[in-house]
């Protein structure tokens, strides 16, 4: 994705940051010692081979190629956050609990944390951690790390949008032209050796939230500071090309561009050796190459299977499938910069189409009803998110009919006119599964009178045009909002441009949904909770896109593996373990 366009729909999130949530009092968080695992185990016999359907361009966490799941799986297993969601292990499965508050969030490379006033924060640092680098991991690491962010330097500054959502880090960073506003002023102190004091401009629970998402992880400044030049004073190009310098489970050791990445155990880690100590990440592009390689125990882990491949593998002895619903999602939306969709009877179009989609048709064909009905806009494991069953009885094609000629369009005559809003895109790579699901909402729509079109992009060509806001209808499958929270995922998709959306719904703009917003960002506890369920009602009534499924979060492993932890939505190999040893889940609570 060219970073010109990145940069352009990311510097538009001018995001509210103003006070949100009072949080009162001077609380420790558990320092609880992590557990360590086996040092005696031989890394010569512990290599992990994993298949993705890419390998990772870029490994800059601000770099052009920052939003790919593939970036995402080796920065969550090259680098470690200050604090981690809490888990729950279910089913060899260790899955996040978002019910639990910023006291119960597990250690990492913080060992505690207290919040003396509404706005500060002040965290004590583990000692003897070491980098891949074999540099100590100190408060002069965290101090640089969100100065670099603070430095809008990258092409696509996703940890200043973290920190920015969460009070940390200014707005005016992102407007003003003077370089001084660019640079840290009390926001990220050094207190001494390991403790760090943060301050932000007003309460707010998305913080310590945003830590846990791999964008605000430490980097090695020690390491980088080597690699700085004067174009590049934050060393994005090394980041981005060679190595993401950092403090996690392991290190990058090789990378073939385009087709391997290698990852080995990086000795310096604090919490012991892990059972595999290698992992081979290979680029196998066709899901049914890797389906035969885990199936012949050439290969160990994959995912981003299409559903029909998942059922297949369920029946093989040789394969475990993990699966539980998390943050996935299914769902169409509308370009409200082309008609139909601008017309001031567009809403009622979108809701006879909502009326009209074939739910159960998808959810048993297309899904072999591993999915679930979305009846919201936010996913339901997320904090404020509430299900709203207006369409829990769809389809009915009467319902979709009579909408259909309320908006002037009967049996659908007159919207030939609009032929070039009518047509559906979706990323061709998943046309397995996309593309008779796109053919049958086709039929659904064509039968209440509303002809679209086809038009499948590539994954490349699809997140250009996204960032545009010029795809007429499009299917999203594979994006899902990274902070577990109905104001982040606001911010993301339903807030307007104007006032901070990143990624808003075909360019969607409601004056009384941001309104909503800022108010959420202004409010705590059970006021703040009714803002967001009012945003939520205002947008599912006016529909920027028809929520379809809640899919699953699924890997599949060669029978013996187990202990799945996700980060954002991928693995973290650490915790995997094979035999009998038991998955290490500190904080695992039941909220």
């Amino acid at each position: 994705m060219p970073s010109l366009i990145r940069r352009r729909a990311v510097l538009s999130a001018i995001l509210a940051t103003t006070a949100t949530l009072a949080l009162a009092g001077t609380v420790a968080a558990s320092s609880t010692k992590s557990a360590a695992r086996s040092d005696s185990i031989s890394p010569s016999k512990h290599t992990l081979i994993v298949l993705q359907d890419d390998i990772a361009a870029g490994l800059d966490v601000d770099g052009p190629s920052s939003v790919a799941d593939a970036v995402h799986e080796v920065l969550e297993n090259t680098s470690e956050p200050l604090v981690e969601t809490p888990r729950i292990l279910e089913d060899g499965i260790l899955k996040p609990n978002y019910k639990l508050g910023w006291k119960d969030f597990s250690p990492r490379l913080a060992t505690s944390w207290t919040h003396p006033t509404p706005t500060k924060w002040i965290f004590k640092l583990r000692k003897g951690v070491k980098s891949c680098a074999g540099n100590e991991f100190t408060a002069d690491d965290v101090v640089w790390s969100f100065a670099r962010a603070k430095s809008l330097s990258g092409a696509a500054p996703i940890s200043w949008f973290l920190s920015n959502i969460a009070g940390v880090l200014p707005l005016k960073a992102i407007t003003s032209k003077d370089p001084k506003d660019k640079l840290l002023s009390g926001e990220v102190k050094k207190l001494d050796t390991y403790t760090v004091e943060f301050n932000q401009s007003g309460p707010n629970e998305l913080w310590p939230r945003m830590l846990t998402i791999f964008g605000l992880f430490p980097y090695d400044s020690k390491e980088l500071l080597k690699h700085v030049t004067a174009a590049d004073p934050w060393a994005h190009k090394y980041t981005d090309t060679v190595n993401p310098a950092s403090f996690g489970a392991y290190c990058l050791t090789s990378w073939t561009k385009g087709t391997e990445q290698v990852l080995d155990f990086n000795k310096g880690f604090y919490r012991g050796t892990p059972q595999f100590t290698r992992i081979v990440i290979r680029k196998v592009a066709a899901g049914s190459n890797r389906v035969a390689a885990l199936r012949s125990g050439s290969a160990d882990v994959t995912h981003n299977l299409a559903p029909s491949q998942i059922a297949s593998l369920r029946k093989d002895t040789k394969v475990n499938v993990f699966s539980f619903l998390h943050n996935e999602i299914l769902a169409m939306g509308f370009n409200f910069k082309m008609a139909p969709w601008n017309l001031s009877t567009g809403k009622l179009i979108r809701q006879a189409i909502a009326w009209a989609m074939p739910y159960n048709d998808i959810l048993t064909s297309d899904y072999n009803g591993d999915a679930k009905r979305w009846l919201g806009d936010v996913e339901p494991t997320y904090i404020g998110a509430i299900t709203i069953p207006t369409y829990a009885s769809a389809p009915n094609v009467d319902k979709a009919k009579a909408l259909l000629a309320k908006a002037g369009f009967p049996g659908g005559k007159g919207l030939e006119k609009y032929s070039k809003g009518l047509s559906l895109t979706y990323v061709v790579e998943r046309r397995e599964l996309l593309e008779p699901l796109a053919n049958r909402i086709k039929t659904a729509l064509g039968a209440i009178g509303i002809p679209i079109t086809l038009d499948p992009l590539t994954a490349t060509e699809y997140n250009d045009r996204e960032l545009k806001f010029d795809m007429p209808m499009f299917l999203r499958d594979l994006v899902r909002p990274f902070g577990p929270d109905a104001a982040y995922a606001a911010l993301l998709f339903y807030v307007s441009k104007k006032n901070g959306g990143l990624l808003t719904t075909g360019d969607y703009s409601n004056p009384a949904v941001d309104k909503e917003f800022f108010a959420a960002q202004a409010s705590s506890g059970a006021a703040r909770l009714a803002h967001l369920a009012t945003l939520q009602r205002l947008v599912f009534e006016d529909m920027p896109q028809v929520p379809i499924l809640l899919t699953p979060s699924q890997l599949a492993v060669r029978t013996g593996i187990s202990c799945w932890q996700t980060g954002v939505h991928t693995a973290r190999f650490w915790y995997f373990t094979v035999g009998d040893q038991k998955c290490i889940a500190e904080g695992n609570k039941t909220g």
